[in-house]
């Protein structure tokens, strides 16, 4: 939508890239509240709670970013340690309209348990240290 000119969908696209890198260079917060302090086109600040655990079969979180227009982002993930490290693994992605609990995202929650599950019987198979 932000390459094709929407600038709602670019200014959600800036937000976004602006939450990644925050959550990339701090992770998850042991207290688990991550907030981000954007600033719109027309120069407002706009706070944003970047993190949330989701209440479902895993220990599944997701990445937030409102926006009214083109709608609120959700990027759903899991944590593993590696190494030491600890890896945020993404799932699945959407963009939510109008409704706060839309079928796509429940759709998006199921699928990413599945996914959390097939990982943990073989995380080496994801994980490779030669890449």
């Amino acid at each position: 939508m932000g390459i094709e000119g929407d600038s709602n969908a670019q200014q959600l696209a800036k937000f976004l890239r602006q939450g990644l890198q925050q959550l990339s260079s701090v992770g998850i917060p042991a207290n688990k509240e991550l907030i981000m302090i954007g600033e719109n086109e027309n120069g407002h600040k706009r706070t944003f709670r970047l993190f949330k655990e989701l209440i479902c079969n895993r220990p599944l979180n997701e990445l937030r970013v409102n926006r009214r227009k083109p709608g609120a982002f959700r990027a759903i993930f899991f944590e593993y340690e590696y190494e030491g490290e600890q890896l945020l693994l993404f799932t699945k992605a959407v963009i939510k309209k109008g409704d706060p609990n839309p079928p796509e995202f429940q759709k998006a929650i199921r699928e990413s348990e599945r996914l959390y599950d097939k990982f943990h019987q073989n995380p080496d198979k994801y994980i490779r240290e030669d890449e």
